[in-house]
């Protein structure tokens, strides 16, 4: 065998193992350094800026209770509150980095290079979703950590608050990485968050319990992957919810999964990935 030293540049060298394996581990990593690097870049607008808007909301809601503020009633309202703004962000920031991050990949060319880099599927995906993932948590920990500012509350189950905050984090993580393949241009962007994401996630039980609802409005509140997600999360921190736990996580984990199996599929096929 030849001494490689020796060899041309862009010479054949025979000791290099070029098969690509089933799961390209470094194309993934570098993948999910860069879009981390691009999220701490971006992290007044990420942390600090949820952080402030959901310690707006919390004030507003604060003083709205007029006569009830500091009472059983009032206390019993903003505990209910603080989980419903904390989860609010965690899955926000989640959808909207991966979407972003991928619509703006096809508008600028970027995503050519992706698509012909020796990684699929299996490789992006969770990348994408993986780093949506993170920075929801960013934002909801900073949200969390501005509420105790206000209103400290003890935590009932903090292994429970985590695994659902991640677990909400990385399905909306999931959606946005559909968004940011369905969309062509920021207009479909702009759409999906106003005409999906936000009425889905109003409509989740965020600020009124299922149970002061009409039947027909609790039904369609109980039809949404969303409310389970803030619910389990609700349970978590209070120690007590309006499902069952575990029906709760069962659900999460079920449309997590749909997601990931229609991300996986439709980004093999190469579905409006050339921008």
């Amino acid at each position: 065998m030849p001494d490689p030293t020796t060899l041309p540049a862009g010479a054949f060298r025979p000791e290099i193992d070029r098969r690509i394996p089933a799961f390209h581990l470094p194309g993934f990593q570098a993948l999910l350094r860069r879009e981390l690097m691009r999220v701490w870049k971006m992290a007044a607008m990420v942390v600090v800026a949820p952080a402030v808007m959901a310690m707006i909301y919390f004030t507003c809601f604060h003083f709205g209770l007029g006569a009830e503020r500091g009472t059983d009633t009032g206390e019993r309202v903003l505990d209910f509150l603080v989980p419903g703004l904390v989860m609010l962000s965690v899955l926000l920031r989640a959808a909207e980095n991966t979407s972003f991050s991928l619509l703006y990949a096809k508008i600028e060319g970027m995503v050519n290079d992706q698509l012909m880099a020796p990684v699929g599927a299996r490789e992006v995906v969770p990348a994408y979703a993986l780093s949506g993932m993170l920075s929801g948590l960013a934002s909801g920990t900073a949200v969390w950590l501005g509420s105790l500012l206000l209103w400290p509350m003890p935590v009932a189950h903090p292994l429970a608050a985590l695994l659902f905050a991640a677990g909400a984090a990385l399905m909306m993580g999931l959606a946005g990485v559909l968004a940011g393949m369905v969309s062509l241009k920021w207009d479909h962007m702009s759409a999906f968050f106003t005409f999906v994401f936000v009425p889905v996630s109003f409509l989740s039980g965020l600020f009124a319990p299922v149970s002061a609802m009409p039947p027909a409005f609790a039904a369609i509140v109980q039809a949404n992957p969303i409310f389970y997600a803030i619910d389990g999360f609700r349970w978590a921190l209070l120690g007590s919810s309006q499902q069952d736990p575990a029906v709760s996580a069962l659900v999460v984990a079920g449309t997590g999964a749909v997601f990931l199996a229609l991300c996986l599929r439709l980004y093999a096929q190469g579905w409006r990935m050339r921008g």
